[in-house]
């Protein structure tokens, strides 16, 4: 598995990564995703998977080691 980009807001700990922490969770609590899958921002625009399904190589490498942690 890659690293988690330099500006993933699930590594990072300012304001503006714990509002997109909390959207992310809102998208996941109206099922507009789910286990908080989402595309990097750094690989691709289209971060909720709409046009382009989302896999391992545009996947949110730090939403997925912070799933697996509180696991």
């Amino acid at each position: 598995m890659r690293k988690e980009c330099k500006e993933c807001p699930w590594v990072n700990d300012n304001s503006h990564s714990k509002s997109w922490i909390n959207y992310v969770n809102k998208m996941q609590s109206i099922h507009q995703i789910h286990n908080k899958k989402h595309a990097c921002h750094m690989i691709t625009n289209d971060i909720w998977g709409y046009k382009e399904r989302i896999t391992g190589k545009n996947i949110c490498v730090g939403s997925c080691k912070k799933e697996n942690k509180n696991d």
